[in-house]
């Protein structure tokens, strides 16, 4: 059987050229050879575009890597990546992010074994510096996503892999949701009965910044994403069971909750895992 094309959409702006370079390679490298590196580029105008642009033209790899400029938002920039990929599954990639080179290999194996429509991964969490700084471990099995979908997002963005023709069903992301534009994609995905699921394995490197919109001065607004798509995820999507109900009138406290909190909030339930307090415990 031969192997479907994987389309890995990136999008690309103001980048650490050295964190980007790995983050092609990470890409290119992969055990899964069949795939296709989609860039989506929004130019600057604070002198990296003629580095940037030399890391393309030197990690050209055949058919394996196509720049798409586009001066739209993040989230337009997944979408014109998703809408002209050629590949049969999409991947998911953040151009500071470093993949586990079995990462698709893995990823498409398990989509084929389980019949799942989306499947994340467990994550090490990384510094600017690159050092493993925590790991997060998300429930694994459709059913328990399911239920934690309106405590919390189980699905790291970055670690994701799905079949494209579920978005050409049920539809791309949502603009109006940015910063939480996955979430609401997954309530959709849901809600039509798609299954989702993790790979209970670290098959990549998320780099955890000052700019992450979760973790940085974007929070709040993030925030704010989060509590529509959970309205949304009630009020249209059929998130409505006992649970769904209590974890959605808890939302609006998140606002309270500082990055910082929220932090330790889950390294004490167990979801995130800090590597440092664990040094210095032993």
């Amino acid at each position: 059987m031969a192997e479907e094309l994987i389309s890995v959409v990136m999008p690309v702006f103001r980048p650490n050229i050295l964190q980007l370079k790995l983050a092609v390679e990470s890409v290119l490298d992969q055990t899964y050879h069949n795939l296709e590196l989609i860039i989506v580029y929004k130019k600057s105008s604070n002198g990296v575009d003629s580095e940037v642009t030399k890391i393309f033209e030197t990690k050209r790899d055949g058919h394996r890597i196509r720049v798409i400029e586009n001066d739209e938002s993040f989230v337009d920039a997944l979408n014109t990546g998703i809408k002209s990929s050629k590949g049969e599954i999409i991947g998911r990639m953040d151009s500071d992010d470093i993949c586990v080179n079995t990462r698709f290999e893995e990823q498409v194996n398990f989509i084929h074994d389980t019949g799942v429509s989306i499947v994340g991964s467990w994550v090490y969490s990384i510094s600017d510096d690159g050092h493993i700084i925590g790991t997060i471990e998300p429930p694994s099995e459709p059913e328990e996503i399911r239920k934690k979908m309106m405590f919390h997002c189980p699905i790291s963005h970055s670690s994701i892999t799905m079949k494209k023709d579920m978005l050409e069903k049920i539809g791309y992301y949502d603009p109006e949701f940015a910063g939480a534009e996955d979430y609401e994609l997954y309530f959709r995905a849901l809600s039509k009965n798609y299954k989702i699921a993790n790979i209970p394995k670290y098959l990549i490197y998320i780099r955890e910044t000052s700019s992450s919109i979760m973790r940085g001065n974007q929070w709040k607004a993030a925030r704010r994403s989060y509590i529509k798509a959970k309205n949304k995820a009630m009020s249209h999507y059929g998130f409505n069971r006992y649970y769904d109900v209590f974890y959605g009138l808890l939302t609006p406290i998140s606002l309270f909750i500082t990055p910082r909190l929220a932090y330790q909030m889950k390294n004490r339930f167990g979801w995130y895992r800090d590597v440092r307090m664990q040094t210095n415990n032993t």
